[in-house]
């Protein structure tokens, strides 16, 4: 009879460990009281928009709209942003009235419910906000490689490569000011033999723009180019300059940017000429993912002689890629590169037209 009770004894006190550990658990989990009654535990991943994201163990994530909140109380820190206001960081709790009430170190206070922009735990707010990355981190863009070779009564060989990246912080919560690099290189070296006349003709054209975003859509920038056109004649060209920018469209899948400046330009060319010249500036920018597989890449930039009525260059890229796998691609592309007024003997449009394969990054 004793070791009957015993055993009962043991499976009480059991039963009441394993009650006290499941209470303790959801005592320190985040707690959302519904108008209905009901209510859910979790942990917080944010609040925005009127809709409260849980995560729950049981019934995943949850987006509940702030409407059918009663009371919600978060067990660790968070962060709470009201627009005009720098940050809060402390305990929160919102009300059977609405309002949210955050306790920062030990003051209290009270906000009206629509008012936070967002609300987070804390320590995920401020790894985005602090983000510190090393110089060569941070970049997204693709590289292309082609090479063709002829053999024959013509024997030509052809090297083409891209490179398009751009170097931003990773998005925040709440839109903070910073700075984007963007950085292109296209080159095409080309080497041609025919009965004893060999032939060969280069083109490269690199450049870097900084831009710094002084809210989500608009920015300044600064920009410096150099080009080399061998079948323009061009030996050296050097463009330095600036602007503003605007981001018309900025999603996940489009980018389309405007842009406007002034630029200074140094030319010079394979017959000892030189050129010195200001140079207004107009361009865009177009990117657009067509499905999975496949998206588009184009360019166009713009730059009127101010020094010498009449006179013009442009220079224009376009790019279609096709994913084989996760990282690489096959791309094609035309680059056209247009002066109003090239060496004597020489045309006004160089043309290239490329083939490659690509990886991204």
């Amino acid at each position: 009879m004793s070791a009957h009770r015993g055993k009962d004894s043991s499976k009480a006190i059991l039963a009441i460990v394993f009650m006290l550990t499941v209470a303790a658990g959801a005592a320190r989990a985040d707690v959302v009281t519904l108008k209905n009654g009901d209510r859910v535990t979790g942990t917080l991943v944010s609040v925005k928009g009127g809709t409260l994201e849980l995560k729950s163990e049981v019934l995943g994530d949850l987006m509940i709209p702030l409407a059918k909140v009663a009371t919600f109380s978060a067990e660790k820190p968070v962060a709470v942003v009201v627009k005009g206001r720098a940050a809060m960081v402390g305990q929160l709790e919102l009300s059977e009235s609405g309002n949210w009430n955050v306790t920062e170190n030990g003051k209290s206070q009270t906000i009206p419910g629509a008012a936070p922009e967002l609300v987070m735990p804390a320590d995920a707010y401020q790894a985005l906000m602090e983000h510190n990355a090393p110089v060569w981190k941070d970049w997204k863009g693709a590289v292309s490689l082609g090479y063709s070779v002829q053999r024959g009564d013509q024997n030509t060989s052809s090297f083409a490569t891209t490179v398009g990246a751009v170097r931003e912080r990773p998005a925040t919560p709440i839109f903070e000011r910073h700075w984007r690099t963007n950085f292109t290189l296209a080159t095409l070296l080309s080497h041609d033999t025919q009965a004893g006349t060999s032939i060969t003709s280069n083109t490269l054209t690199t450049g870097i723009r900084q831009d710094y975003l002084f809210s989500a859509s608009n920015f300044v920038f600064g920009l410096a180019q150099i080009d080399h056109v061998g079948a323009q004649g061009l030996y050296l060209r050097q463009t330095y300059g600036g602007g503003v920018g605007h981001d018309l469209i900025k999603t996940p899948r489009a980018v389309f940017s405007v842009l406007g400046g002034i630029t200074f330009v140094h030319e010079k060319f394979f017959t000892g000429e030189h050129d010195q010249n200001a140079a207004a500036f107009i361009g865009e920018r177009f990117g657009y993912q067509i499905s999975k597989a496949v998206r588009i890449d184009h360019s166009f930039n713009i730059y009127p002689n101010l020094s010498a009525s009449g006179q013009y260059r442009f220079d224009t890229t376009t790019t279609l890629s096709a994913k084989l796998s996760t990282r690489f691609s096959l791309n094609t592309g035309v680059v056209d590169l247009y002066l109003s007024n090239p060496a004597l003997g020489s045309e006004q449009n160089n043309i290239a037209f490329t083939t490659g394969l690509g990886y991204t990054f």
